[in-house]
């Protein structure tokens, strides 16, 4: 367990591997910042709604200093590393504090069902041609890859909530089936989003193909 952990609450949910720029303006993130880079240490982020957080977050590390401002402001990248779990926080500074656990994936005896792989692909494609949005060719279809889910996910525009329950999930195989649930639950609404933009733009009237 880590004591006084440093934590950003932002209405993001992070995951490992995922970088993240941040302007640092607030003198009490001003102060974690420089703590931490001083130190080469790292700080948690936690997604923050509706005036509460969650207990479930992800560290970070400081991967680039973009710009240092005169008044001390910070332009940085910071790269997701461990997800963690709150024991519980400590609000007697500005910056709130926490002690945390990291939190690691269940030991199993296999890699992510095959079957979820697939799933995950069919339906990752389906909604990235539906809303817009550029696949990227860096993870070959069918590929077992660490932190699979989490990567398909950082590509999507997807609602913090779903973000969080992947980010909670304690298996690759588990964020897998959460996934596809998700996306499952979301390609009807994009399709209809994207007839409807295809109506509008021919003034109400289907378009010959």
């Amino acid at each position: 367990m880590t004591d006084h952990f440093p934590l950003f609450p932002l209405d993001i949910v992070l995951f490992p591997q995922m970088l993240l720029p941040l302007h640092i303006f607030e003198e009490r993130y001003k102060d974690m910042i420089r703590q931490c880079l001083q130190n080469n240490t790292p700080f948690g982020v936690i997604y923050a709604h509706d005036g509460s957080v969650e207990r479930v977050g992800c560290t970070a590390v400081i991967s680039q200093v973009i710009r240092r401002y005169a008044d001390g402001r910070i332009d940085l990248v910071a790269q997701g590393r461990d997800r963690f779990q709150v024991v519980f926080f400590d609000d007697s500074e500005p910056c709130l504090r926490a002690s945390v656990d990291l939190l690691f994936d269940l030991p199993t005896d296999r890699e992510p069902s095959e079957v979820h792989v697939t799933q995950a692909f069919d339906l990752f494609e389906q909604a990235c041609k539906l809303s817009g949005v550029d696949g990227g060719k860096e993870l070959e279809r069918g590929s077992t890859t660490p932190g699979l889910a989490f990567r398909l996910a950082s590509t999507l525009q997807l609602d913090n909530s779903i973000r969080q329950r992947l980010l909670e999930a304690p298996s690759e195989d588990a964020r897998l089936k959460e996934l596809i649930e998700c996306l499952a639950e979301l390609a009807p609404r994009l399709a209809e989003r994207q007839n409807a933009v295809k109506l509008a733009g021919s003034n109400g009237r289907p378009r010959r193909e």
